[in-house]
Parts: C-alpha cells; sequence; structure tokens
C-alpha cells in the first residue's frame, strides 16, 4: 500500500452519496413537481406561493428516492378530501374557508420535516434500503419517520375535513366536553377512523413503492405501522389544538374561528385553547413528536 492510502482515513459517510448525479430522476422529480404545481393552481387548491413551494418541496422530495412519492400521495388525498364538500365545511369553520386553498406556509409545514429525513438518508445511508432494524439501524429509523411524518400528515387532514361532516358532535380530547364541528381538538369516532385510514393508505403506499424498488417488504408491518402512526399523529395533533390553539364560536352563525381575539367578531365566545401557536406550527409540532415516535417504535414493526 502507499503512504497516502494509509495516512487516509478508509471512508467517510460520504462514500455513501451517489458519485454521479442521476440527471433522469431529477429531470422526473422536476416534471412531476411542476404538473403537481400546476395542477394544484388550476384547481385553485393552491395560491401562486403554494405552487411554488409545491414545486420547491415535490421536487426535493422526488430527487431523494421513490419515497418521495409518498408525497404525492399524500397531496393528491388531502386535496381530494378538501374539495369534499368544501361549501358545507365552510359554513360551519373559517378555516376551512382559509385552508381551501394553499399557502407556501401550510405546503412546507406539511412537507420541510420529511425533506430532511431523506436529505439526512441520502447524505449518511445512501440509496433506499430495506427496512431491517438489524442491519440497516439508521436508515431504518429515518425511513419510519418518513412514514409516520406522512401518516401524520394524511391523518389529521382526513380527520379535519371529513371528520367535521360528522352526525355527532364531537368531544375536547382533553376534557370529554362536547363542542362544536371544528373546534381544534374536538375529535369523533368518525374522525379518529379517518385518521386511521389516512396512516393506513401512506403504510399501503410506502409497501408499494418499496416492493417496486426491489426491496424487501412484508405489508403487514407496514400497514399497521402507518395506521398505528396516523392513529398516534391524530391524537397528539387533537391534545396540542385543544390546549396551544386557540378556538372561538359564534352562537348565532354556528361559526368556528381559529384566530386571535382582535380579528373576531364581539360575539364570538372562547371555546377552548390559547392563542399560543397557529395551524401551521401545531402541524409541524405534531408531525416532530409522531415521526419521533415513529423511529423509536419502528423496530415492533419490522
Amino acid at each position: 500500500r502507499d503512504a497516502r492510502s494509509i495516512a487516509s482515513p478508509p471512508s467517510t459517510h460520504y462514500n455513501n452519496m451517489p458519485s454521479v448525479v442521476d440527471v433522469i430522476t431529477l429531470m422526473k422529480a422536476a416534471a412531476v413537481a411542476g404538473m403537481m404545481a400546476v395542477r394544484g393552481m388550476k384547481r385553485k387548491s393552491l395560491t401562486p406561493g403554494g405552487a411554488a413551494a409545491a414545486f420547491i418541496v415535490g421536487f426535493s422530495s422526488l430527487a431523494c428516492g421513490s419515497r418521495g412519492f409518498l408525497l404525492l400521495l399524500f397531496y393528491l388525498v388531502g386535496i381530494k378530501a378538501t374539495k369534499y364538500k368544501s361549501q358545507l365545511k365552510s359554513n360551519l369553520d373559517q378555516t376551512a374557508a382559509d385552508t381551501s386553498c394553499r399557502g407556501s406556509a401550510q405546503v412546507f409545514a406539511c412537507s420541510i420535516i420529511g425533506i430532511v429525513f431523506q436529505l439526512i438518508h441520502v447524505v449518511y445511508c445512501g440509496e433506499e434500503k430495506s427496512i431491517d432494524f438489524k442491519r440497516h439501524l439508521f436508515a431504518s429509523a429515518l425511513t419510519c419517520a418518513l412514514i409516520a411524518h406522512h401518516s401524520t400528515n394524511l391523518a389529521d387532514t382526513l380527520a379535519s375535513e371529513l371528520g367535521i361532516l360528522s352526525n355527532s358532535k364531537p368531544f375536547l380530547i382533553i376534557s370529554g366536553k362536547t363542542v362544536p364541528p371544528g373546534t381544534n381538538g374536538g375529535v369523533t369516532a368518525l374522525g379518529t377512523a379517518f385518521s386511521a385510514l389516512g396512516g393506513c393508505i401512506i403504510g399501503i403506499g410506502a409497501l408499494f413503492l418499496d416492493y417496486n424498488n426491489g426491496l424487501n417488504a412484508a405489508p403487514i408491518p407496514y400497514i399497521l405501522f402507518g395506521t398505528t402512526c396516523g392513529v398516534i399523529g391524530s391524537i397528539v395533533d387533537s391534545v396540542l389544538g385543544a390546549t396551544v390553539q386557540v378556538t372561538y364560536y359564534n352562537k348565532e352563525k354556528k361559526f368556528i374561528y381559529s384566530r386571535s381575539r382582535e380579528c373576531l367578531p364581539p360575539d364570538a365566545i372562547h371555546i377552548s385553547g390559547s392563542d399560543v401557536l397557529s395551524n401551521a406550527q401545531v402541524n409541524v409540532v405534531s408531525i416532530m413528536i409522531t415521526s419521533a415516535c415513529g423511529a423509536a417504535i419502528g423496530s415492533a414493526f419490522f
């Protein structure tokens, strides 16, 4: 061996990164992200700023690997849920009207943490690997965190957008008190079922992507893990919504508000929570907590 090979370190984590940029993958990522952004603007589900943000996060996620399509899955299913009976939901909840067309803050809140997980995976672990905690501990933990991330997003979206249509009145998760539909932290059996469905959809999506990518993928662990993370994420989001996100209610109009007192009509009454975090900030915190839980409990499923 020559002196340079002896003196140099045997390897670094950067050796895991691809030596040649896959131009075709980047082109595909740009095309899909572009179509997603344009589609969102045409259907008025994204503002111009939201469309620009969607392109950035879509391209970044897809460029990191096939699991980036989980973001696209969340977007497509979530938009369908948001648009379903949107006028009826707008008559119940001011927030529903505000969020039917998503801006850049909402797009980044629902995606940036997942992209961080993917980038860390690319830098330190290289290409996507089978979820195997014995062989690929760090890569598996990152993948489980990513699945938990998207499960939380879709679970919260389906619970909020479809659970509000439940015939039964919601109850506040921290007290059990009956509250108006749309109240932050209010839960129903239907909303919880939709949370589980959202996590299940992400689990199935991850299963399909990994199987199609030639990785070891057994159906039951993926589905159970996604469903569990969806329910956990929804519970965390509800607890945060009931405590650090304010809700006001106008009895005459039967209308929910989630904003500071200064921006409210004088007859709006306080229902729950403190005005500490916005809806987007609650989403970020709940995603962080559930992603950490997903990474911690993943080995119990896989």
